[in-house]
């Protein structure tokens, strides 16, 4: 049995295989902590009939991107696999969510591999339910690990009406019609006008001391070679503190991400201000990846790689802003986090432009890749929201009767998000995803080559100090 080719990469998707062929760029992980009200364990056949309605559903979980030619160049193809074996693919672990940080971290300590015939993905399951579901940022966004869960939780609920029969893990009974999302570039106007392009071209040109980015801090410089290693921090907030962090957001004009953020540049600009060469910043750069499937017209359930980044640089925030001061809801700098809001808002509709620049590298990813080894970091920090946990799709007709209890069936308690680039990505990474049960996940990572560990969890300490502050303005 050989491989069936789908359609040609796009350039999107191109871009993220050549980051990932070159060690750039790790695992995206989105976990989800699973609990079934009656007690019941995830056993192997259960997880496995589940798995096999998830892979058919969402066709790119039996998919690959496989080389056409000997030029890194010419675009790879989708091909899909004769077979899926989950028995490759999912690992049952001895651990549980009290060692998730240091899983992650080991996922984060070497390259992903490689292999031919399996696609590029794994689900690591452990003792308490959770589940680690691991790929490669080629087949989906962050959004797309949250539609993983989302399937298989659905799954989950409907195999429970009905017994289980053993299962083999093996998957080739696929559709003829099966077919992909399109990439970005088919789904939405990606061109980039005239006099954004001469900008971008122009910063090539500018001498290094006209530049802003001269004097932003964005931590330790890029490596000269592929470097792996992460600090991995989990941060739980249950549903009443999630939604408080929501009200309070909303009532100060902005969302959770410009108060995130906002909350981010505090810490850093505190932290940098007590550096030892504290003189030579005046700015921190920051980026904020934005979903595109509202204009692509992709719903939250699919996998896809449908985002583009907004990215500013801010100045740093005067020092009694700093991560000295006593965060409340009082003396925080809300103007700052409804500006950005009004900005992600403003600027969302044409953030694909970012996207529709790589067309002018026609091609030459690893050249350009390759090119930012030893240089300037683009950013100091990343903070991305998938958002809130998508509606999980009705139990289809032969679910539960009207007779049936739905409190006894499986439900999402916790959701985590995480990604790596420890290369070439931002030297920290604030990523945030909302669980079924309304409770916040939130993931701090930095890259051991681009911060000291010290700094790294001086701004830890300092952000979870500043969301306690906040939550401490809770009207009592």
């Amino acid at each position: 049995m050989s491989n069936t080719p789908l359609r040609d990469a796009g350039r999107f998707e191109h871009f993220y295989h050549a980051r990932a062929r070159l060690g750039f760029l790790l695992w995206v992980t989105v976990t989800a902590k699973y609990h079934h009200e009656a007690g019941v364990s995830l056993d192997k056949h259960t997880l496995f009939a589940a798995l096999e309605k998830v892979v058919y559903a969402h066709p790119v979980l039996a998919c690959r991107l496989q080389a056409t030619g000997t030029s890194h160049t010419t675009p790879p193809v989708w091909v899909r696999l004769p077979f899926v074996d989950l028995n490759k693919l999912v690992e049952f672990r001895d651990e549980d969510s009290a060692q998730l940080e240091t899983i992650l971290e080991t996922l984060y300590a070497a390259p992903a591999p490689s292999v031919d015939d399996v696609p590029p993905w794994k689900l690591l399951v452990l003792q308490d339910g959770t589940l680690v579901f691991a790929y490669e940022h080629t087949i989906g966004d962050g959004q797309s690990g949250m539609a993983f869960h989302s399937a298989l939780l659905s799954a989950l609920r409907e195999a429970s009406l009905s017994s289980v029969a053993e299962h083999s893990g093996i998957l080739s009974k696929f559709p003829t019609d099966v077919a992909l999302i399109p990439p970005l570039e088919d789904r939405m106007d990606v061109s980039v006008p005239f006099t954004m392009l001469v900008r971008e071209l122009s910063k090539g040109l500018l001498p290094t001391w006209l530049r802003k980015e001269v004097t932003a801090w964005t931590g330790n410089p890029v490596p000269d070679a592929p470097t792996y290693g992460m600090s991995v921090h989990l941060l739980h907030y249950s549903p009443e503190d999630a939604k408080q962090l929501l009200q309070l957001s909303r009532s100060h004009k902005t969302t959770l991400t410009g108060t995130l953020h906002t909350l981010a540049l505090m810490v850093l600009s505190g932290l940098i201000r007590k550096l030892p060469d504290a003189d030579e910043y005046t700015s921190v750069p920051m980026v904020v990846p934005i979903s595109l499937r509202r204009y692509t017209n992709t719903p939250p359930i699919a996998f896809c790689n449908h985002v583009s980044a907004y990215s500013a640089i801010h100045p740093l925030l005067p020092a009694d802003k700093g991560s000295d001061a006593t965060i409340s809801a009082d003396n925080f700098p809300w103007d700052l986090a409804a500006d950005l809001s009004a900005t992600l808002k403003q600027e969302a509709p044409y953030s694909g432009r970012t996207i529709g620049l790589l067309k002018y590298l026609s091609g030459k990813y690893d050249e350009y890749l390759l090119g930012k080894l030893g240089k300037k970091r683009d950013a100091a920090l990343e903070l991305s929201n998938v958002g809130s946990f998508p509606k999980v799709d009705k139990i289809q007709p032969e679910g539960p009767t009207e007779e049936t209890n739905l409190d006894d069936t499986w439900r999402i308690e916790q959701v985590y998000f995480a990604q790596a680039n420890p290369t070439l990505g931002m030297a920290l990474t604030v990523n945030v995803a909302g669980a079924e049960s309304g409770s916040l996940g939130v993931s701090i990572c930095w890259s051991k080559s681009a911060l000291d560990e010290a700094f790294g969890q001086e701004f830890l300490a300092g952000f979870k100090a500043g969301l306690h502050g906040l939550l401490g303005s809770r009207p009592s």
